[in-house]
């Protein structure tokens, strides 16, 4: 990119281009403006969902359940045949008790209440030591209480846990968030496996929202304390890279007129280097001494073109004072991009400084009128505030810009049209950061604003 296509620091770095700006000369006169953005913070996710454990494996009975050859009794204490069952039905001594133990009939129950040797159980299948009756029943039939066998022997119906008890669904989660993987419930009385229901993927998170609160200059030191998720420079190209990326979105502009030619290759090079955006011309309203690119709107229209040939890059408007001179001009361009459906303005740039005494009230009316005003052009189109502040007797002390500040923020949240805001510091009691780059009071509290929406 040619560097005609860029001011130098000291031409534009105070917006008006001198340090009249701090004096009340202003970046813009009677109330100007600028950009605004943000995201949300990063949206917290939640861990998967973890597998539930469904039953230990000895939840069938362990060896003891059944009773020792002393335990269980002689033939005789377990039972007659009659009251316990036979001998074959209530299982032999090796299997897992006597016939004492076995066959009594709150036990092993009789052959109309056990089953049959099939269904309940024979020796062989109704239920090795280590499985617990695994041919023992199914939940409905082998696991009832005194049908299968007492609780704590064959297992209750709870003891080889529920269905759900696999693994429930992930909590939260990042957007695309595993859920809980499928759980295995362990057995049930009978003995069966169940295995539990796949967990329900997370919910979606933030996403990590995106770009909202962001300033106008800046080094990196700076814009690393100030919390904040883009910034620009009135130029081209970053005037400090932070030596380790940090996740800050540089926005390049096109701050005034040049060839058709020079600001197509200029765009090009932005949109291959990855910028998203491009700000147009900085105050074509306003005189080069007043810190302005001073192009007419004929001109303007006429390059729109030019910034128009990259498709995978958004173009901002210029951004004009929020003065009368300002508005008239912004008008007249805004009803020239209507009237041509072949140009493009993907969002509007607007800059807006409280001039007058009481003009940066706490609750910042004037200020959101202004924004009214810049949605009511049709297109429904975002809102960057790329440039605003309180200059001249606007900011008498640093505890009135703190609270207009925070009266602002208020009404960021009732605009969603307001994409982004950058906050132009060069004007006494606005000043965010000193000179030493450490943070002000107002520059304590901007920083805790948050960075994206």
């Amino acid at each position: 990119m040619k560097t005609d296509l860029l001011p130098s620091f000291t031409g534009f770095a105070f917006c008006c281009g001198t340090l009249i700006a701090l004096l009340g000369a202003g970046c813009s006169s009677p109330g100007s403006a600028s950009d605004t953005g943000t995201g949300g913070t990063l949206g917290s996710g939640g861990q998967s969902g973890v597998k539930s454990s469904g039953g230990s494996t000895g939840s069938g009975g362990g060896v003891g359940s059944g009773g020792s050859a002393a335990s269980g009794g002689t033939v005789g204490s377990g039972g007659s045949p009659a009251s316990g069952g036979t001998v074959g039905t209530g299982g032999s001594a090796a299997s897992g008790g006597t016939v004492g133990t076995g066959g009594s009939v709150s036990s092993g129950g009789s052959p109309a209440s056990g089953g049959s040797v099939g269904t309940g159980g024979s020796v062989g299948n109704g239920g090795s030591v280590a499985s617990g009756g695994s041919t023992g029943g199914s939940v409905s039939r082998g696991g009832s209480v005194g049908t299968g066998g007492v609780p704590g022997t064959g297992g209750g119906i709870g003891s080889g846990g529920s269905a759900g008890s696999g693994g429930g669904a992930g909590t939260g989660g990042t957007t695309g968030g595993k859920g809980g993987s499928t759980g295995t419930g362990g057995k049930l009385a009978g003995g069966a496996i169940v295995t539990g229901g796949a967990g329900g993927g997370g919910a979606s998170g933030t996403g990590g929202g995106q770009p909202f609160k962001g300033i106008a200059g800046g080094a990196c030191k700076v814009r690393t304390a100030m919390n904040v998720s883009w910034y620009y420079n009135w130029s081209g190209t970053e005037n400090e890279a932070c030596a380790v990326v940090n996740g800050v979105e540089y926005v390049p502009m096109i701050w005034g007129a040049d060839t058709a030619a020079n600001i197509q290759t200029a765009v090009a090079g932005f949109a291959s280097k990855g910028s998203k955006y491009v700000l147009g011309f900085n105050e074509p309203d306003n005189t080069a001494a007043g810190g302005g690119s001073n192009i007419t709107v004929a001109s303007a229209i006429a390059l729109l073109p030019a910034f128009d040939s990259v498709a995978n890059i958004a173009v901002g408007t210029p951004g004009t004072q929020a003065n009368t001179t300002g508005q008239a001009w912004f008008k007249e361009y805004m009803a020239d991009v209507a009237a041509n459906t072949a140009l493009r303005a993907d969002f509007i740039a607007i800059h807006w400084y409280g001039w007058n005494a009481g003009s940066c009230d706490a609750a910042a009316s004037q200020l959101e009128s202004y924004i009214n005003y810049a949605e009511s052009f049709p297109g429904n189109r975002p809102i960057w505030l790329t440039e605003w502040g309180c200059l001249n007797q606007s900011a008498p002390t640093a505890a009135g810009v703190i609270a207009f500040f925070n009266g602002a923020l208020a009404v960021f949240a009732k605009h969603p049209r307001l994409a982004r805001y950058a906050w132009y510091q060069w004007s006494p009691n606005c000043e965010v950061y000193n000179t030493d780059d450490t943070l002000t009071d107002l520059g304590q509290v901007y920083a805790a604003a948050p960075a994206k929406k």
